[in-house]
Formats: C-alpha cells, structure tokens, sequence
C-alpha cells in the first residue's frame, strides 16, 4: 500500500499470510465513543518499508486516506516530529 489508512468507523482484521494460508490475529474496531482513531500502515510509510500484514473489512468501514508521500511530508512539521519515534512503538505493541 502507497498510502495510509485512518479508519474512522467499523471494524478492520489484521492478519497475515503464512505458506499461502492467510490467519487473522487482530481486530481494528472503530466506533463513536472511541477517541483515537486508527491509522493503517503508518509505520510502513514513514519507514520506507513493505507492510508484511493483510487488513479485511469485517463489516462497513469508513476511512480516511492520504498518499505516503503527502503523509511523510505533513510528518515533518513540529507536532508531528515529536510523536514520530512512538508510531513504530505502537505498530511493534498492537499489530
């Protein structure tokens, strides 16, 4: 994926593929009470990397996406450089 994904509403499964049988770990549930909204392949962006998981709807999901090169550009500003070295803290903790 050239891009990253803020899913505002629904619910996303995170797996992966192993000997060309694919496995679901995680859920990424979104919902109006939750306060912080989920990005998909964040860490791969700004890392220049690969993302090595599989991401499914599971039911309706409404999301937001911008370009990797637009979100690695917005991520040079100051508040977003400061909370830079935790986005792969948070991608190694819940995926």
């Amino acid at each position: 994926m050239f891009e990253v994904t803020f899913v505002t509403n629904g619910a996303v499964a995170v797996g992966y593929r192993l000997f060309n049988e694919i496995f679901y770990g995680i859920t990424i549930v979104m919902t109006s009470t939750k306060k912080i909204i989920s990005p998909i392949n964040d860490c791969s962006c700004i890392q220049n990397k690969v993302s090595e998981f599989l991401y499914k709807p599971i039911e309706n999901v409404e999301a937001l996406g911008i370009r990797k090169e637009h979100f690695n550009e917005l991520m040079e500003n100051a508040y977003p450089k400061s909370i830079l070295s935790s986005i792969p803290l948070r991608y190694k903790k819940t995926v």
